[in-house]
């Protein structure tokens, strides 16, 4: 259960909520998965409720939603792309499309059979405590780096508090990096950085989790450590990182310590676009490191009362977590995982179920890839 404070139960009586009645009602199916939601336009249902699934009714608009595809270069649409498309077709509309392009990537489906296979074997399992961990689970530290005010607003899930107790249920090895709260990422980076240089001395493979604010310190902190203190880094999980910044942290307008209370100013000033985008364009995220970028999708009809505010604000800009764009939120070079529904909060998502379906999902990827290499070099 969440408990709310009295400073952060005025943030959401402050949020816009989405009327029950807003969009439009539609079903369908993104890779297998079953949508129930409102959308924001007839398109938008259209695309959702007939033209993924192969039920083509309409030749006009087929032909338009089928240009798209074709003019595609095989890359993710960046944030430029998005809008075009929202604007031409809907918000809404080109959420759908980047959700469906994520999953169309050949490395992407594929992970994510692993994990929905996974996720479902977990789901059947882990309240009876017959959780079955890979072989080689003992050979990895989980290490969690918490987001932007977790110790003020827990609540949010900034303090990963929730994938860590899942992964004490079921007795694997993990630990927390406690950076400062409202800090520039630049400053928390450096602590990540000693924190990952103290976790190898253990002795064990990493597995990095990020989460919002935590991604591009986690994303510069391995672009500036030197190969050999990044050897023992297997993995890094992204989730809803904001690894370009988000446009919220541009607007002067909106006074955020009138939620937040009294902080550092120049965290959320790190947080900024133009700097976020610069910053981005020198990771370096070493070759030998899994990345899996974890985002969700929402839309009209799911984007929850924490998201709202900036959800609706931000859809000038195109489709939006409720934080940052949904481009801005993937680190190319790894694979994405994306929920349609959920916001940035992923306030939807079974906690315990994910964290451990991701955890074992990313160890056997892992090991196998480790089997690969040895069989090519003959080890």
């Amino acid at each position: 259960m969440r408990f709310f404070s009295f400073k952060f139960a005025a943030l959401l009586a402050a949020l816009v909520l989405v009327p029950a009645c807003a969009g439009l009602p539609v079903r369908g199916q993104i890779g297998g998965r079953n949508i129930e939601t409102r959308v924001d336009s007839e398109v938008a249902r259209y695309y959702l409720a007939n033209f993924l699934s192969g039920s083509r009714a309409d030749a006009l608009l087929d032909r338009r939603i089928e240009r798209i595809y074709q003019n595609a270069l095989g890359e993710l649409p960046n944030r430029d792309d998005l809008k075009r498309i929202s604007d031409d077709f809907s918000v809404d509309f080109a959420a759908l499309y980047m959700a469906d392009r994520i999953l169309r990537a050949p490395e992407n489906r594929a992970f994510r059979a692993a994990y929905d296979q996974t996720s479902e074997r977990v789901r059947k399992t882990l309240s009876h405590g017959m959780i079955q961990l890979p072989a080689a689970a003992a050979a990895y530290e989980v290490i969690f780096v918490p987001g932007f005010l977790y110790k003020r607003f827990p609540m949010t899930g900034a303090d990963l508090a929730a994938p860590r107790a899942a992964l004490k249920k079921i007795g694997l090895s993990h630990s927390f990096v406690e950076t400062v709260e409202d800090g520039v990422i630049e400053a928390n980076a450096e602590i990540i950085m000693s924190a990952i240089r103290a976790r190898a001395r253990s002795g064990r493979r990493m597995i990095l989790v990020s989460v919002s604010k935590s991604g591009p310190e986690v994303a510069l902190a391995l672009t500036r450590l030197v190969p050999e203190e990044t050897a023992a880094v297997a993995a890094w999980v992204n989730v809803a990182g904001t690894v370009q910044g988000s446009p919220l942290a541009d607007d002067e307008s909106f006074q955020i310590e009138n939620y937040t209370g009294k902080i550092d100013m120049a965290g959320v000033a790190s947080m900024g676009t133009a700097r976020s985008r610069r910053r981005f364009t020198a990771f370096r995220i070493p070759d030998h490191v899994l990345l899996v970028n974890y985002i969700g999708v929402p839309l009209l009809g799911s984007v929850s009362m924490l998201a709202s505010k900036g959800f609706f604000q931000l859809r000038t800009f195109g489709p939006n977590d409720g934080l940052a764009l949904l481009p801005d939120l993937i680190i190319p070079g790894g694979v994405t995982l994306a929920e349609v529904g959920p916001d940035h909060f992923l306030l939807d998502v079974e906690v315990d179920v994910t964290t451990v379906a991701m955890t074992i999902t990313v160890i056997e990827q892992l090991e196998r890839r480790n089997g690969r290499v040895r069989a090519a070099t003959g080890g």
